[in-house]
């Protein structure tokens, strides 16, 4: 079995089982995994830890990035999260520092889990 084949066995199961459980939902035509069944299927999955740290933090221009480190069973994962008052919707403007830690998460699950589809998180 080719390193590629099983690359998309892992995704193809991984999507078979948000789907099976509802953790993936249709916005606008398109599909959106959830940050819930992301943190769900790691556990799953053997995850062991995730470290967050915020790297960006600018309150004159309400942007922050985020840092997010996923280790587990399956190797350690990074990914990188941003906010601002221009990416997100007006009911999360008085949370882009959580937000923005989420879609940090969120990615590095993502890649962790070899999903490929965006977390809703990430457009909300």
């Amino acid at each position: 079995m080719s390193d590629e084949k099983s690359k998309n066995q892992i995704a193809n199961e991984a999507y078979e089982t948000l789907k099976r459980y509802k953790h993936i939902t249709t916005l606008q035509g398109r599909e959106y995994v959830t940050h819930k069944g992301l943190v769900w299927l790691a556990h799953i999955k053997g995850l062991q830890s995730v470290d967050v740290e915020m790297i960006h933090s600018d309150f004159e221009k309400f942007l922050f990035i985020f840092k997010a480190t996923v280790v587990g069973e399956r190797g350690t994962y990074v990914g990188h999260g941003d906010a601002s008052t221009k990416s997100v919707s007006k009911g999360i403007l008085p949370h882009l520092i959580r937000m923005a830690e989420t879609r940090a998460v969120s990615r590095a699950l993502r890649l962790y889990l070899g999903v490929g589809i965006t977390s809703k998180d990430e457009i909300t």
